[in-house]
């Protein structure tokens, strides 16, 4: 990590210089966000145990005052009753079996955030780098502009061109200053929602030096959000087990009860009779949200197959047309080269200068656009293909 030290205004400044990929990491570690969707799991399991705890006994108090006939005197009593809801056997290991998915949507829901962070905190740097790249060929353009304006500043004092042309050689840089302060300006406005977007703390330089690559697996069923698909269906088949059981609590009862003549002991249970309510319809419903988000993982698995394939085919043409479009630079800056030195010998006007110099930042800026899209593609096959899972 290099520092670097800024004076503006007479204030000492100090920002730390840091590769993306550091920068990444402590997103990663620091984010607020993160940490926030860190406690889902923690929740959950939390929701795991009041899936799988019993239900609280109830104790029952009762007084009683017996009155005797042909007595002077009343008799009490009382009566003492502990009912304890009681799972039915085999309801106990299938509400299990839900806690367990529960538990597992909250790591998968975890694992899409995090991934669904990295892609977006990965497109904007890209943006980001974007726009250092076109400043940085906007500065270079203009050194080329204030070179020819020297050189048609020398030629109207030699009187070998029109004062216009002169002009025309001068107001071309001051449109690429103004170009300069436009991209300084998207370029300052990308960085603070980049750093904003990171959720850190403290203000630092990103080096754009960064270049992503394919980290191919070849897994389709590695996208987050088909993880968390199949999670939710998971959930959805352990509900639906569940609802299945017409019955899953009795009560059982002991009961004491002290009377001026006897004392009575009783044991029982209360089976609710499933007659009104069978569950039939949670039953149905819960089958319907299993069916649901089986098709719903169909679809995003078929989808995002033909995904991969289209952004691995763009991904080829872009490095094709990559390659092309250096290949045409390359020939644009030597052409730019030549018709500078014939225009300091008056054999070529500024009109063509111009023009040929323009061709080549277009070319330029087309490259940078390029590698741009590139990137994006490169990232977005990674987050499919679950690069960004863990």
């Amino acid at each position: 990590m290099k520092k670097i030290v800024f004076l503006p205004f007479l204030a000492l400044i100090t920002l730390y210089a840091q590769d993306f990929e550091h920068f990444k990491q402590e997103a990663l570690q620091n984010s607020p966000y993160l940490q926030a969707n860190r406690l889902v799991i923690e929740e959950a399991k939390e929701q795991s145990k009041i899936t799988t705890r019993y239900k609280n006994p109830i104790l029952g108090l009762e007084a009683s005052q017996f009155s005797v006939n042909n007595s002077a005197s009343d008799k009490s009593g009382f009566r003492v009753e502990y009912t304890q809801p009681l799972r039915l056997w085999g309801i106990t290991k299938e509400r299990e079996q839900l806690a367990q998915t529960q538990k597992m949507r909250a790591k998968t829901d975890m694992h899409l955030s995090r991934a669904v962070f990295m892609r977006e905190l990965s497109l904007r740097f890209v943006a980001y780098k974007r726009l250092v790249h076109l400043k940085e060929q906007a500065l270079n353009e203009r050194v080329i502009s204030q070179k020819i304006a020297a050189i048609s500043q020398a030629r109207f004092k030699s009187g070998t061109i029109a004062r216009v042309k002169y002009l025309q050689a001068t107001l071309d840089v001051k449109r690429i200053n103004n170009r300069v302060n436009t991209l300084e300006l998207a370029k300052t406005d990308t960085y603070y929602n980049l750093l904003a977007f990171a959720g850190l703390k403290q203000q630092r330089v990103i080096e754009t030096d960064y270049n992503f690559t394919l980290q191919k697996n070849g897994k389709s069923f590695a996208s987050p959000e088909l993880s968390f698909l199949g999670a939710e269906k998971k959930v959805a088949i352990a509900k639906a087990q569940l609802n299945a059981n017409k019955l899953e609590w009795i009560n059982m009862r002991a009961e004491f009860e002290k009377e001026p003549d006897q004392n009575i002991y009783r044991v029982g249970v209360n089976i609710p009779l499933v007659i009104f309510n069978a569950k039939k319809e949670e039953k149905q419903i819960a089958k319907l949200q299993a069916q649901t988000k089986a098709f719903l993982y169909k679809q995003k698995e078929n989808a995002n197959k033909f995904r991969l394939k289209k952004i691995a085919r763009l991904i080829e043409k872009l490095t094709a047309l990559q390659k092309s479009t250096k290949e045409l630079l390359s020939s644009q800056n030597e052409l730019l080269l030549m018709y500078e030195e014939g225009y300091k010998i008056a054999s070529i006007n500024l009109v063509e200068l111009q023009l040929i110099k323009n061709q080549m930042i277009s070319t330029q800026e087309k490259l940078i656009n390029i590698q741009t899209q590139k990137e994006k593609n490169i990232i977005r096959y990674n987050y499919l293909t679950g690069a960004y899972n863990e």
